[in-house]
């Protein structure tokens, strides 16, 4: 390199990010105008992960780190359709769970909550809100984000699910409709709570893995007791004292 004049040899380091490489490509790549082309199992799967990532973001440090660009493209699948969260390049990391102030709006249109876009206030539930938006997007499309508005959250839950019930049912030899039609039902019914407009109408993300562990123990208690003979509840009930 040139140094006052001179050619003089000179030692450059240059630093590299080097990153685990991820066979399934970026959520967006799967999301079509109508639905998830991916089996649901596999779309379950990948909601249930993203929450769990996003809570460890907000609550396994001392300081909750805020994405503030959770969208399918930053949704990142392995091999397994594992999903793990990338591109933090907006992330906060903050000293609190209070609400703050940003001057500058940044962050992908269409995932960021209301008052964001219209007052720069950012809070743990702005992730919630980008969280519900790709959900829904899984569940019913591209397209199917934006018919929610024209819906009431009964009509659309009731919509999605029997487009779901549909696809289940063309699959050959699929028998176990009624646990997953209970995850479709009840994981929409959580997206639509999370983009609603009011930021305190809102779960943060430790509710909503906390209300998909409750229904997964109850889709457990379901296939147990599915299991059980069909007279067992009798079974003792006229042995003599």
């Amino acid at each position: 390199m040139d140094h006052k004049g001179d050619l003089v040899f000179a030692k450059i380091m240059e630093r590299v990010l080097c990153f685990e490489y991820m066979h399934g490509g970026s959520l967006d790549k799967h999301i079509t105008d109508e639905s998830c082309k991916l089996d649901w199992p596999i779309c379950y799967k990948i909601i249930r992960g993203t929450c769990e990532g996003l809570h460890h973001l907000h609550t396994a440090q001392e300081k909750p780190i805020f994405h503030l660009d959770i969208k399918p493209a930053n949704i990142l699948l392995d091999k397994s359709m594992t999903p793990k969260i990338a591109d933090l390049g907006l992330s906060k990391l903050v000293s609190s769970t209070l609400t703050h102030k940003t001057e500058i709006a940044k962050g992908t249109q269409g995932y960021m909550p209301p008052e964001y876009v219209e007052s720069g206030f950012v809070s743990k539930k702005f992730d919630v809100f980008s969280l519900g938006v790709v959900i829904i997007k899984m569940m019913a499309g591209n397209m199917g984000y934006f018919c929610r508005a024209e819906k009431s959250p009964k009509d659309f839950i009731e919509h999605v699910t029997e487009n779901w019930t549909r696809r289940l049912q063309e699959k050959p030899g699929y028998s176990s409709h009624q646990i997953d039609i209970l995850r479709v039902s009840t994981t929409v019914e959580i997206a639509l709570r999370c983009v609603a407009k009011d930021r305190k109408e809102r779960p943060s993300i430790k509710d909503v893995v906390h209300e998909l562990a409750e229904l997964e123990a109850k889709i457990e208690k379901m296939s147990l007791a599915s299991d059980l003979p069909k007279d067992l509840t009798f079974q003792g009930a006229e042995v003599p004292l």
